[in-house]
């Protein structure tokens, strides 16, 4: 048995556990989501504070590869060292995402089968309806469900993305998912809705609130000529020496 029809199988049992406590299937999507967030919320925790620290370091990277722009194999090597001196592994974010991803795409799963909202409405919205462009002419109310993906899209991307280029090439996200909302249920939109609410509070806990740490930080100034980078008038450089390696 394919294992995300198995978590999709509970999922579903979930779902229309909460609608027959609620009543409102629109209102069992939202609880099953907080539900699926709270849950994996010690794994997205560890993923955040990976992006974090990264975020710290960030600065320091940029100044290292300026450094060493030519000699890419000591560049490494003083990055590693940096990553090594700040207890920071750079692929900690990677595994709490990969464990998350049946669980949300079984949900995802869960959310496009047939029949499963049953002629169910939402705060007067259809949970089946496909609010495509010629429905909205007929409706245009149909049309907040895909603003509302494109802003906490957006919102989720502005907050997260702190690399100027990285923003640049994502302004392009809010627009391609709101299209996608349009061409699945309202179901579904009110689940990523819901989802990208929560990964935004999620964020604030663990990271904070206003810039993020490497934003924070004084731009990368010239390389002074010790073995460390300098940056003028701004925090302090960090170490990259590995602790308990003796200086030469």
């Amino acid at each position: 048995m394919n294992p995300i029809n198995a978590i999709a199988d509970v999922l579903q049992q979930v779902l229309q556990f909460f609608t027959g406590a609620t009543g409102s299937a629109g209102l069992a999507i939202i609880l099953l989501t907080v539900a699926i967030k709270l849950v994996l919320h010690p794994l997205t925790r560890r993923q955040l504070r990976s992006m974090k620290e990264m975020q710290v370091l960030a600065p320091q990277i940029t100044v290292l590869r300026a450094k060493y722009k030519d000699n890419p194999q000591q560049m490494n090597t003083e990055v590693m060292n940096l990553y090594r001196a700040h207890g920071v592994n750079p692929l900690s974010g990677c595994l709490p995402m990969l464990v998350q991803l049946p669980v949300l795409y079984g949900l995802f799963n869960v959310l496009r089968r047939e029949h499963i909202f049953n002629g169910a409405t939402f705060l007067g919205f259809p949970l089946e309806a496909v609010p495509t462009v010629g429905h909205i002419l007929s409706d245009p109310l149909l049309a907040v469900f895909p603003l509302l993906v494109a802003l906490t899209t957006y919102l989720q991307q502005r907050m997260s993305v702190t690399d100027p280029q990285q923003a640049k090439l994502f302004l392009f996200m809010p627009v391609l998912v709101g299209y996608f909302a349009t061409q699945f249920p309202v179901g579904l939109s009110l689940y990523w809705i819901t989802s990208t609410a929560a990964y935004i509070l999620e964020y604030y806990i663990v990271v904070g609130r206003g810039k993020s740490p490497a934003t924070a930080l004084t731009p990368a100034g010239p390389i002074g000529d010790g073995s460390a980078p300098v940056l003028p008038k701004g925090p302090p450089v960090l170490s990259q020496r590995p602790k308990g390696a003796k200086k030469k």
